[in-house]
């Protein structure tokens, strides 16, 4: 009787090792499956937040040329005054000025606002598209600040152009 007392609890004993082995198995399966779900999430927050600072640093990247490149053109030129470098524009569009009068000069801390009123009588509008591109892509940081553009009684295609134009120089 106690034999089979001794193979009873033997037995159970087996099957209880097998059970808790198993149980074992079980958790720990249980416990890496919940883990690399969660591991598997973070990955594509960080995923998506990397693709995110790829295109912020991209577009940092082309501010930054921007930047370089608007800084150059700052420096100082041949030419001093809003009105000297608008009378070069012109020259060099075939264009003539009825008047071309300084106005005010702004300082803005270590930058200097320099304004000048230009009026041209009987222009086409190719003649006012060229001179404002050339305006734009002059090689120091002018702005158009107003315009005004009327049309001549005795022409319709001509125009009377009136523009307020800024330079931006540094000290």
């Amino acid at each position: 009787m106690n034999r089979i007392l001794k193979l009873i609890f033997l037995n159970d004993m087996r099957s209880m090792i097998l059970l808790s082995a198993i149980a074992v198995v079980i958790i720990i399966t249980i416990t890496v499956s919940i883990n690399s779900g969660n591991a598997r999430k973070r990955n594509d927050s960080l995923k998506a937040q990397l693709t995110e600072l790829e295109s912020l640093g991209a577009g940092l990247i082309e501010m930054k040329e921007l930047v370089n490149a608007k800084e150059k053109k700052i420096v100082p030129a041949k030419e001093s005054g809003v009105v000297s470098r608008l009378e070069s524009i012109l020259k060099s569009i075939g264009l003539e000025a009825r008047a071309l009068k300084p106005m005010q000069v702004k300082r803005i801390n270590e930058f200097i606002e320099e304004d000048a009123e230009l009026e041209i009588q009987n222009i086409d509008l190719n003649g006012i598209v060229n001179l404002m591109y050339q305006i734009n892509n002059a090689p120091a940081p002018m702005k158009i600040k107003s315009a005004s553009i009327k049309s001549t009684f005795e022409d319709p295609d001509k125009f009377t152009l009136k523009l307020t134009v800024s330079l931006i120089n540094r000290e």
